[in-house]
């Protein structure tokens, strides 16, 4: 009786063994540092606090205003494409509807410094700085439609900045 209990044991034993193996758990850790940008966006306009706001990833202008400051009673949201996705250093303008669009006079891309590039709206220190190094590197432009190849100017980017530019 005994040697059939110990056999009745081993086989108990076995079985466990192949129907409930020890599971080993792995975890893997990546040691590569993860870049986390952070972009910069200037609020203007008819808003309940002008300043600068600093977001982690991308969000829409309906977004922005929500979490950094409100939009006037006499804003012009209807003007504004609440659903347009930022990602990236930017000045937004929040128009009032007392007020009349401003006049922004063309801006000569052969001749403008940084400063003056920084006036027009919707361009960035980052564009603008660009705009001269590239000027300085290949020469004059010959139309500003020749922007899109400088960098951090893309073909949207350039649709924004045309009205306000000139050669």
């Amino acid at each position: 009786m005994k040697e059939l209990m110990i056999m009745v044991f081993i086989v108990m034993l076995i079985l466990i063994v192949i129907f409930f193996p020890r599971q080993e758990t792995y975890t893997f850790v990546s040691h590569e540092k993860e870049e986390i940008y952070a972009y910069t966006i200037e609020i203007q306009g008819a808003v309940y606090q002008e300043g600068y706001y600093t977001f982690y990833e991308p969000m829409t202008l309906r977004e922005i205003l929500m979490l950094s400051t409100y939009a006037k009673d006499d804003a012009d949201l209807e003007a504004l494409n609440l659903d347009q996705i930022y990602d990236q250093d930017t000045t937004i303008l929040i128009p009032s509807i007392n007020e009349a669009p401003p006049i922004y006079e063309k801006i000569n891309i052969n001749e403008a410094d940084f400063q003056m590039f920084l006036e027009v709206p919707g361009m960035q220190e980052r564009q603008a700085a660009s705009i001269i190094i590239y000027r300085e590197a290949n020469g004059l432009f010959e139309s500003v439609d020749e922007l899109v190849n400088v960098k951090y100017i893309g073909a949207i980017t350039l649709e924004k900045l045309k009205p306000y530019l000139t050669t």
